[in-house]
């Protein structure tokens, strides 16, 4: 552990730790490891008494940054508990996920994991307000400080435009942008080649999955008349990429 000259500080950042540990769900070495880069950034600072706050500012705003500690968090907070089935889901995307990630550029590989874990958090009781899990999810995420491009990546994943026009939130949904990328699609085929219980299914088996439980007036299954082609599109890319590169 990183020490300053004042046991007193050293005394609040221990404390601060804890109390860190107790309220969130990061593993422990990863917490450690933000708060002593912090420590370590403001170990010259003029005021040491002021270490602590710093400290904690900087560790919190990591938790909100999009980093993927925190996104795993966030989604076993609002999912495991409450919807457990939804949460094998989750683990099964990030997993394929981390996959894809190892073939991309580091910064973009963390975007698309930290998306995988974020993806459904609409589906959660305290998010949900419209009942478009993809656009509830965007709106709570950016309420909470997780970076712009990962909200735009969890609101239009898996063709969310196609069952907001059918449920007049086409507007709604165009608070956030359709990056149209490589990590994109990849977060598409993560989810669309995942089943619900978190196994490794084909894009068809998904699609056919997906009628069967929601039935034929879902506007999610409505949808793919007018978007699943786009679906199918960005799965056969990120299946291309995958051929060239693994």
């Amino acid at each position: 552990m990183i020490s300053t000259a004042d046991p007193f500080v050293d005394e609040q950042i221990r404390r601060l730790e804890d109390r860190l540990r107790q309220e969130q769900d990061v593993p422990p070495q990863v917490l450690h490891g933000w708060v002593e880069d912090a420590r370590e950034r403001f170990a010259d600072a003029r005021v040491t008494s002021f270490v602590p706050i710093l400290v904690e500012r900087a560790v919190r705003a990591q938790l909100k940054s999009g980093s993927v500690a925190g996104a795993r968090a966030t989604a076993k907070r609002l999912l495991a508990g409450e919807l457990p089935r939804r949460w094998r889901h989750t683990r099964g995307v990030a997993g394929r996920a981390e996959e894809v990630a190892r073939l991309l550029p580091r910064d973009e590989g963390q975007v698309l994991v930290a998306s995988a874990w974020l993806h459904d958090v609409g589906y959660a009781a305290e998010v949900t307000v419209t009942g478009f899990h993809q656009l509830d999810g965007a709106r709570y995420l950016a309420r909470h400080g997780v970076p712009r491009r990962v909200c735009a990546l969890v609101a239009h994943h898996a063709g969310a435009a196609g069952v907001a026009e059918l449920n007049g939130l086409a507007g709604e949904l165009g608070e956030f942008e359709d990056e149209r990328t490589l990590v994109r699609d990849a977060l598409w085929y993560c989810d669309m080649t995942t089943s619900p219980d978190g196994a490794r299914v084909s894009f068809d088996e998904r699609m056919a999955e997906l009628r069967a439980r929601r039935g034929d007036s879902d506007p999610v299954v409505r949808a793919l008349a007018l978007n699943g082609d786009e679906r199918a599109a960005a799965v056969r890319r990120v299946e291309d990429f995958l051929r060239r590169n693994g």
